[in-house]
């Protein structure tokens, strides 16, 4: 187990430097995913993660009027609307939008 975790960072810090691969992905991409340092943190709701992780109700049991405030939150912030995009999330799919304390933004959405 720790070879395989001493394999994986070696890779990761070597795919950090590497070329492109894969089109536009790099290789560290691949292994520990994207890191978009926009501020914005987007968690994905789905049926079996209502259940894993500690969601607040408002998100497990969302009313309409919670989503199309959140909708109307992320269509009048660019910023927002960037951050869901460069995600590939809809904009339909938004369920809340909370304020972090650190000024960025968590989202929820299906």
């Amino acid at each position: 187990m720790k070879r395989l975790l001493i394999a994986l960072l070696t890779i990761g810090t070597i795919g950090a430097a590497a070329p492109a691969l894969a089109g536009e992905a790099k290789l560290a991409e691949i292994i520990f995913g994207k890191s978009y340092n926009d501020g914005v943190t987007a968690i994905r709701v789905t049926g079996a993660s209502q259940y894993d992780q500690p969601l607040p109700l408002s998100v497990k049991h969302p009313m309409a009027s919670t989503i199309r405030q959140a909708q109307a939150t992320v269509s009048g912030n660019p910023q927002l609307m960037r951050a869901i995009s460069d995600r590939r999330i809809r904009l339909q799919n938004v369920i809340e939008v909370v304020t972090a304390l650190n000024g960025g933004h968590v989202i929820y959405y299906r």
